[in-house]
Formats: C-alpha cells, sequence, structure tokens
C-alpha cells in the first residue's frame, strides 16, 4: 500500500461496513453514499460492527486497490456510528491504524487572563 502521506484526502466513512465487500462494492458505496469520487486519488476507510477489520479503498492508475487488516484482540478507534464522512490527515490514519484514538482528543481551550 502506499503511505498514507501519498493520499490527497483521506476519508474515513463512520456506519458499520459489509465486510464481504470487496473493490467494486466499496467504489459503489463512495460514489452512491458517501457521495465522493472513487478516482480521485483518495483514501477510503472502512469498519465492520465489530471494529475488528478496517478496509481501505484506492484507485491507482491500473485498477482499484483493497487493503485489509484484522485485529485478533482489541478494536479500532472509531467514530460515532452516525451516517456521514470524516476527513482525517494521514497522521491520524497511522495512529487510527495502530489504535489510537484520535476521536477522544482534548478540546483545545482558550483562555482571557489568568485571573
Amino acid at each position: 500500500m502506499k503511505k498514507a502521506h501519498d493520499f490527497p484526502k483521506i476519508y474515513l466513512y463512520r456506519p458499520p461496513t459489509d465486510m464481504r465487500k470487496q473493490g467494486m462494492g466499496l467504489a459503489k458505496l463512495t460514489e452512491e453514499i458517501m457521495d465522493k469520487k472513487t478516482f480521485s486519488g483518495s483514501l477510503f476507510l472502512f469498519c465492520n460492527r465489530r471494529r475488528d477489520i478496517i478496509k481501505a479503498l484506492y484507485f491507482d492508475k491500473a485498477g482499484f486497490c483493497v487493503w485489509c487488516k484484522k485485529l485478533d484482540q482489541n478494536r479500532f478507534p472509531w467514530p460515532g456510528k452516525e451516517s456521514g464522512t470524516v476527513s482525517i490527515s494521514a497522521k491520524d490514519f497511522d495512529l487510527i491504524i495502530d489504535g489510537v484514538d484520535v476521536f477522544k482528543r482534548h478540546k483545545k481551550l482558550s483562555f482571557e487572563s489568568i485571573s
């Protein structure tokens, strides 16, 4: 698989996905449900209901590439099951694959004075 930094955008599909889908099924989901252009060179991420499998889809010059990672223990961090798509950074992608929950970060605080 190409490095995460090589993709112009990385999109994460929030609802659980049927992991029986392969390249064409995921591409159809990308075009029709996510309303994204599959041939844009972007990376699209999908996760199953148990959150122990992630599939990644992208199109290179020759065809679709599907990459899969299955965990034997634990679960992948994933945003809520609401519909929609989330755009993430390459750094966040690397952290998610390593099991770090980037969706529970501390909110940035803003202060006006010390007292």
